[in-house]
């Protein structure tokens, strides 16, 4: 039972990572009749907020149970907790760019042939 729930975790949390780049893969083709500029720029920076919104929901989960069970400790959880929610925020952000910049690659190659 509790290798379902740790496999559970990891599912949970990687639809929290890719979940938001799809959101932004599907902004960018909704805005066909938007400058170009302005569709790369919000489906580059959609997934980062998305995240942003999303991701203590999850990610704080765990804190504030044991807050609520009065096994707190510290406070190094929540640090902890913190730094890796910013540094994923981070990295949603790097990968929206990348992936915007693949989607516009393979729209040259498509549109050039």
């Amino acid at each position: 039972m509790e290798t379902l729930l740790i496999v559970g975790r990891f599912v949970l949390l990687g639809s929290l990572l890719i979940f938001p780049q799809l959101l932004g893969i599907l902004l960018y083709y909704r805005l066909k009749r938007a400058p170009r500029w302005i569709a790369v720029t919000a489906a580059a920076l959609l997934p980062a907020i998305v995240f942003f919104w999303l991701g203590p929901i999850f990610l704080f989960a765990g804190i504030r149970e044991a807050y609520a069970r009065d096994q707190s400790g510290c406070g190094m959880a929540a640090a902890a907790a913190g730094i890796i929610f910013l540094a994923l925020t981070a990295i949603q952000l790097f990968v929206g760019v990348f992936v915007q910049l693949i989607l516009s690659v393979r729209r040259r190659r498509l549109f050039s042939a």
